[in-house]
């Protein structure tokens, strides 16, 4: 434990308490975002559209990933600082098989690219079937409204899937001109000067409701929004994506640093027990 280390050991101990601290920030981050969305006061979560626990749950994943960098940051740092061997393997197996899931998730998706789009499709319709209506405040409708405003789309694939769902039979009739419509689609698929309002907690209004809704006005038009969400999503994430990599790259390069550093430690460790 108290061994002293020649120059190379030495450096490799200090980068590696350098390296897990840069781990342990990250860590911080993770934990910071994720607490922040479940604490804030006014939230729509859009990605209840999806209609998936490991999707909308996003949040407590989150402080859970940062709960463990966290830790796993800390057992490096002492492993390297109190120079511990069982810290250090302790450390590499652990990191080593966080690395082999995520080498692992990242080549299913890949791999199963087209089932994985399809098996998202389907669960946009099951939480667009429960859909109620814009001025609902369910979790479904809330995320469906929020999304269509904020991402500028409507339905799925276009405006058209709503005319299939139970709200589209269901609805209580839209008073218009004098007169009452049945909607082809919700109100939130009305074109909005300032659709960043409602994640404020505020629901713009339409910039023209009746020609959005098709009254003696042909669809789709300008006043309306016509590309699906799930389009608008995917575009949103590629939009994204360098940022979203660049954190993963990040990480990765820090954990294979990791595992290179506690095995050179270890390993002039394990020397100057031999020469003792």
């Amino acid at each position: 434990m108290g061994e002293s280390l020649d120059g190379c050991a030495q450096c490799a101990k200090i980068l590696m308490i350098v390296f897990n601290l840069i781990f342990f920030l990250i860590g911080a981050a993770f934990l910071g975002v994720g607490i922040w969305t479940i604490t804030d006061f006014y939230k729509p979560d859009i990605l209840a559209i999806m209609d998936n626990p490991a999707v909308t749950n996003g949040a407590y994943i989150l402080i859970a990933v940062g709960g463990f960098i966290f830790i796993l940051a800390g057992l490096g740092c002492c492993g390297a600082c109190c120079q511990n061997k069982c810290m250090l393997i302790l450390y590499f197996i652990i990191l080593l098989v966080v690395l082999i899931i995520q080498i692992a998730a990242f080549a299913v998706v890949l791999a199963f690219k087209g089932t994985v789009d399809s098996y998202l499709r389907s669960e946009m319709q099951d939480s667009m079937d429960r859909y109620q209506d814009i001025d609902a405040t369910d979790t479904y409708s809330t995320a469906w409204n929020a999304a269509q405003i904020f991402l500028g789309c409507c339905g799925i694939d276009n405006y058209t899937d709503w005319q299939g769902t139970d709200w589209h039979s269901d609805q209580t009739p839209t008073p218009v001109g004098g007169t009452t419509v049945t909607l082809d689609y919700p109100l939130s698929c009305c074109y909005v000067e300032d659709p960043s309002n409602i994640i404020n907690g505020d629901r713009p209004e339409p910039a023209n409701t009746t020609a959005c809704i098709g009254y003696n006005v042909a669809v789709p038009n300008e006043f309306m929004y016509d590309v699906g969400c799930y389009t608008s999503l995917k575009d949103f994430f590629m939009d994204n994506i360098l940022y979203v990599g660049a954190v993963g790259l990040g990480i990765a390069f820090i954990e294979i640093m990791g595992l290179i550093l506690s095995c050179c430690i270890y390993r002039a460790l394990k020397k100057n027990e031999e020469v003792v």
